[in-house]
C-alpha cells in the first residue's frame, strides 16, 4: 500500500473512533437527563398516589387512574 493509502486509512479510522466516542458521550448525557426527569416525576406521582390512598376514588374510572398511579410509583421506584 502506498503512503497515500496509509494516510487515508488512518484518517478514516480516526474519524470512526471520534464518531464512536461522540455517540457514547451523547448516550451517557441522555441517560442522565432521563434519570433527572424520572426523579422530578416522582414528586408528582407520590403526591397523586398519596392523595388517592387518603381518599379512594368512588368511580371505576377513578379507581383505574388510582391503580395506574400506584403502578407508576412502583415502576419509577419512588418512595
Amino acid at each position: 500500500m502506498t503512503w497515500r493509502g496509509w494516510h487515508v486509512l488512518v484518517v478514516v479510522l480516526l474519524t470512526a473512533v471520534l464518531a464512536a466516542g461522540t455517540a457514547l458521550i451523547a448516550a451517557q448525557r441522555a441517560g442522565r437527563a432521563a434519570e433527572v426527569s424520572a426523579r422530578q416525576m416522582c414528586g408528582v406521582v407520590v403526591a397523586l398516589d398519596d392523595a388517592y390512598r387518603e381518599a379512594p376514588p368512588q368511580t371505576p374510572a377513578g379507581q383505574r387512574i388510582a391503580d395506574s398511579i400506584a403502578a407508576l410509583r412502583t415502576e419509577f421506584g419512588c418512595p
